[in-house]
């Protein structure tokens, strides 16, 4: 059974000079123009959109991976500019080189159809990186990776192929969503230390 496509966009975030920059699909995620998602947006700008029962949320960890490093997946709502609410799953990495600079990147995915058709406890655990966990959480996993990829891909193949990524993390999404328990604190208990996209 084929779902409706997904929307997934990109992001990078330099953190020192704390822009966050993103693809047009982010920017439509987020309602704001591309070009405004391109230059880049700061940190508290991004916050600002997020639902005000999502802002707080996990500030500790979300503060400390950006600053040190490290994987995370996070779901949260966002209030767009024009009043609309979107549930939005980022996955990504934060990564310090070798002259101390934080980077990060990663993907965002609307998972908006999915929460409001679903009362279950959300769908954030299937991307969350921590390599190991159930076999359908590390396909979830490899996917992303392999979506994160597709900049080396020529724009024909991509999109035939994209379609079927799409697909298969919805797919993978739903299934994982299905078999978590209701009461489960996906991201406080899946998110510990390791780095991701």
């Amino acid at each position: 059974m084929l779902f409706a496509p997904v929307a997934i966009g990109r992001w990078e975030d330099d953190v020192e000079a704390n822009l966050i920059r993103g693809d047009a699909v982010m920017a439509h995620l987020f309602g704001l123009p591309p070009e405004e998602m391109a230059d880049g947006i700061t940190l508290s700008q991004m916050l600002s959109m997020f639902h005000p029962d999502d802002r707080d949320a996990d500030t500790a960890h979300r503060r400390r991976v950006r600053e040190d490093g490290g994987a995370f997946a996070w779901e949260h709502r966002v209030v767009t500019p024009a009043g609309e609410v979107r549930w939005i799953l980022a996955r990504g990495q934060f990564v310090r080189d070798a002259n101390g600079r934080v980077r990060g990147s990663g993907v965002v995915i609307d998972m908006t159809d999915t929460r409001v058709h679903d009362t279950g406890p959300g769908s954030a655990a299937f991307l969350a990186a921590d390599g190991g966990g159930p076999p359908l959480e590390r396909m979830a996993d490899r996917i992303v990776d392999a979506w994160e990829m597709s900049g080396g891909v020529g724009s024909d193949d991509w999109d035939r192929l994209r379609p079927l990524f799409e697909n298969l993390l919805f797919e993978l999404g739903r299934q994982i969503a299905a078999t978590l328990p209701d009461d489960s604190e996906i991201l406080t208990d899946k998110l510990g230390g390791h780095g991701i996209h």
